[in-house]
């Protein structure tokens, strides 16, 4: 079993691979822009809870589930902020990972098969008005988690590397589906002590632009004169490649009450994203 909190903040705006300020996207009330408001800043939290059970010597199954505390500020073209706040538990995932191959010098690959089902809301609103899309708890349609993954030890070195994804099943109730996502890591650890570790990773992700649009949001607009509100209603703009880089500690407990528990911290930035 685990538990793990995750906190992410991100600020500023990006048009591909390119920084624009908040006035180029908002305009003035004279001259407007694309937009009527556009998020500066948003943090989220998330609590993860896991468990793992071994059926056999090849297949483990793993359950998962985490609890969303996202915030969102916002400015418009006349420079009054505001912000947007959800919070509540995500979709549920299933998985089953199946041991491909095991070597006698500690290597090994393993498959995992995972399901999760639109558990997370897609109905979040803030002051009475339907959130964008990053800010909704869940995808609103069952999704299918493929991913391989290739591990080795030696005595002071562990390393990994990690393929995988996300796709879509089917349109959710309202007429969208959140893009695929394309997923890739590369790591590697060393030990320093019997119990403590550091370790390096790399990161890819890339995830397509969602299909069909939000029907309340897509009406919204339509009342507006065919004004986007925010990049955050449009589903054009949700797609995202990012490469990132991270440090972590790992501390294993061998004695004690503590003995067979792992606590381990990382931190990640973005190296390139578009």
């Amino acid at each position: 079993v685990s538990y793990r909190y995750m906190t992410m903040d991100m600020e500023g705006l990006l048009k591909g691979s390119d920084d624009v300020t908040a006035d180029s996207q908002t305009g003035t009330m004279m001259m407007p822009g694309d937009y009527m408001m556009v998020p500066t800043e948003m943090t989220m939290d998330m609590h993860m809870f896991g468990a793992m059970h071994a059926i056999s010597d090849q297949w483990t199954l793993m359950c998962m589930l985490n609890y969303l505390d996202n915030e969102m500020t916002m400015i418009n073209r006349m420079d009054v902020t505001s912000k947007m706040e959800t919070s509540g538990i995500s979709d549920l995932k299933l998985a089953g990972l199946y041991d491909l191959a095991r070597w006698e010098d500690g290597r090994r690959a393993h498959l995992s098969l995972g399901l999760s089902a639109p558990t997370g809301s897609i109905d979040e609103k803030s002051g009475g008005n339907t959130v964008g899309y990053g800010m909704q708890l869940g995808s609103g349609t069952w999704d299918f988690h493929p991913a391989i993954t290739y591990l080795g030890q030696t005595e002071n070195y562990s390393y990994g590397a990690q393929l995988g994804g996300i796709l879509r099943i089917g349109e959710n109730d309202q007429d969208y589906t959140l893009g695929n996502k394309f997923e890739a890591a590369l790591w590697g650890a060393r030990k320093i002590t019997d119990s403590l570790s550091a370790s390096a990773k790399f990161d890819y992700s890339s995830q397509s632009e969602i299909e069909g649009s939000d029907t309340r949001l897509k009406m919204r607009r339509e009342m507006m004169g065919g004004t986007m509100d925010s990049p955050t209603f449009d589903p054009n703009s949700q797609g995202r490649d990012i490469t990132t880089f991270g440090l972590g500690l790992n501390y294993y407990f061998q004695n004690g009450g503590l003995s067979g528990h792992r606590l381990a911290a990382e931190w990640e930035t973005p190296i390139d994203q578009k």
